[in-house]
């Protein structure tokens, strides 16, 4: 059998390809942390801007609810002025 410079040369191109893969599998590791790292950043970016949006919501209803007690403080004091204007 002979082991010739086609042996040698694909003897060098496995070990070659070895070193590749081992070479890619920390900056693959690398790179798929760091998209956990910026899938995560998404989330927490998502869950805040979902909390300020509640939070906006309820200041509108109180501000509306606000709105309406005034109104209807108004329409009593109205109502109770036209009463006393009609009293003898």
């Amino acid at each position: 059998m002979d082991s010739g410079p086609n042996s040698a040369e694909r003897n060098e191109a496995s070990h070659k390809q070895q070193r590749e893969e081992k070479a890619r599998g920390p900056k693959e590791q690398r790179r798929e942390q760091e998209e956990e790292r910026q899938e995560r950043k998404q989330i927490r970016q998502e869950e805040r801007e979902d909390r300020e949006q509640v939070r906006q919501e309820e200041r509108e209803e109180r501000e509306q609810v606000r709105q309406e007690e005034r109104g209807d403080r108004k329409r009593e004091r109205e109502k109770a002025r036209g009463e006393e204007e009609s009293s003898p």
